[in-house]
């Protein structure tokens, strides 16, 4: 049972998930691939230098394969929760009547691949979600919510 299904409150219901884009693996995979590479010359320094390479790579797999099967980005009718973490788990909770204001950033290969940056705006606090799916999507769902809510 995931976070925000544990928490729901009294008459809250869940009216939008979003998920991390599958795009936050390219990061090891740019030292996977060439490690792969590399280890396969028969110079002992390009094939030392691709194993520790294939260890980078693979060390970031499974951390950001972690980060993404952990991560919980929920909007509710009456928060926006952001959940993120495996063994220390970090909670970001924020009621939609405290929302100022709600963006998006989305790059060069962001568009090209259907994925951003969440940024809501509450008081004083700015808060960042990197790598969520399809985030104006995300973003639209979260004004019709705001705007319901005031």
């Amino acid at each position: 049972m995931s976070y925000i299904d544990q928490t729901l409150l009294t008459n809250e219901t869940v009216q939008y998930r979003a998920v991390v884009h599958w795009w936050t693996f390219m990061g090891p995979l740019t030292f996977l691939i060439p490690g792969l590479i590399l280890s396969g010359f028969s110079s002992s320094f390009f094939s030392i230098l691709g194993y520790l390479l294939i260890g980078l790579g693979i060390f970031g797999l499974i951390n950001r394969y972690i980060e993404q099967r952990f991560a919980e980005f929920v909007l509710t009718n009456k928060r926006i929760v952001f959940k993120h973490g495996f063994i220390r788990r970090d909670v970001v909770e924020l009621q939609l009547n405290k929302a100022e204001a709600i963006a998006f950033q989305e790059t060069f290969w962001g568009r090209i691949f259907g994925f951003g940056t969440i940024i809501v705006t509450t008081g004083g606090a700015t808060n960042a979600y990197k790598y969520v799916k399809n985030p104006l999507a995300f973003r639209k769902a979260i004004s019709e919510e705001v705007d319901k809510n005031k």
